[in-house]
């Protein structure tokens, strides 16, 4: 058994509860190796709880869940690493087989007997959605997006968590409506991106063609055109529309993330959206100084020392450990102003 091979095996008896003390003690010294390591096992974690939401260890055969989980991920695109894809190694667009890895069904149904299904997008990666109307969703690193197994006749109704881009099948006597904890979205036939994270002070809408109505809180309703980007604000209830360059919201799908001119507080809060790490600007001197830069395919490490190269800035590292060690806590980023 070569070393990914026997990386694997560990990994998956780990998730399955079944790793002896001294497998543990082995998997916990190749995942603090490196940083790529640490991010390999907890997409890898992702994947597996997309595909167990509960399941009880006694009842695992693992075998046959080592076979499963990685005959899902050899369908993949890979580029180098052979356990997970993530966002910077591959761009990669992790479509069907990764989506039928992370769907499960339900408990429980709606009155009419239709099944509800839900989508997560592991952080590191995004996938595609293709729902039963034939209109496409985008999902990214995070998110989830709950809808039928079909819609009914006069409404094509989702629930989104996080951030997605949406291709909407025209169909304009059954309106394609979004809904968010603050904001609705409804579209008959179009092409924009919604972002919507529960932890995020805003939700934004940007319009790609077509158009759409917004409702912020089922009550203030208007129209969103090409072009034009939307921003609500729970905490002043303010809403802002400003023309932008969409394709500059919705690149991550493409596998980019595209800054111009962005305050460095928020390049850190997008790239830490992305990988699952808090990342605080300690420094407010520099919070606000305007970035630009387009990064592709690179590893949350290579964009902070890419970050690093080209701004005056300094980290310090927190990894924050349970007594399981295994167990990680989300990681934490401080960012400070170099001194002179």
């Amino acid at each position: 058994m070569n070393t990914d091979n026997y990386i694997e095996s560990l990994v998956i008896k780990y998730l399955s509860g079944h790793c002896t003390e001294e497998e543990k003690e082995a998997l916990l010294s190749w995942i603090k190796e490196s940083e790529d390591n640490r991010m390999q096992f907890e997409a890898l974690r992702n994947i597996w709880q997309g595909l167990n939401p509960a399941f009880n260890p006694e009842e695992i055969d693992d075998r046959k869940a080592l076979n499963s989980v990685l005959n899902k991920i050899n369908k993949l695109h890979w580029t180098q690493h052979p356990v997970v894809v993530y966002w910077q190694r591959s761009a990669a667009i992790l479509l069907l087989p990764l989506l039928l890895s992370l769907i499960y069904l339900l408990v429980s149904k709606e009155p009419e007997n239709i099944t509800q299904q839900e989508v997560f997008a592991p952080y590191g990666t995004f996938v595609e959605v293709n729902l039963p109307d034939n209109s496409k969703v985008w999902l990214n690193a995070g998110s989830s997006l709950k809808y039928p197994t079909r819609f009914t006749k006069g409404s094509r109704k989702v629930t989104l968590q996080g951030e997605a881009f949406f291709e909407v099948e025209s169909d304009p006597e059954n309106p394609f409506t979004i809904h968010t904890a603050r904001v609705d979205v409804r579209a008959t036939g179009t092409a924009f991106n919604v972002e919507a994270y529960p932890k995020d002070s805003m939700t934004s809408v940007t319009m790609v063609k077509g158009r759409i109505g917004m409702a912020i809180n089922q009550q203030k309703r208007f129209d969103l055109f090409p072009g034009e980007r939307a921003s609500f604000n729970k905490n002043t209830l303010q809403c802002k529309i400003e023309k932008t360059d969409p394709y500059k919201w919705y690149a991550w799908k493409d596998g980019l993330m595209v800054f111009r001119d962005d305050p460095l507080e928020y390049v850190f809060k997008r790239v830490g959206q992305t990988f699952n790490v808090e990342i605080v600007v300690m420094d407010k001197e520099i919070a606000n100084q305007p970035y630009r830069a387009t990064f592709k395919q690179e590893s949350l490490s290579e964009i902070l020392r890419l970050l690093q190269l080209s701004a005056p800035i300094r980290y310090v590292n927190y990894n924050q450990e349970t007594a399981n060690e295994l167990a990680l806590k989300r990681r934490k980023v401080e960012v400070y102003k170099l001194k002179k």
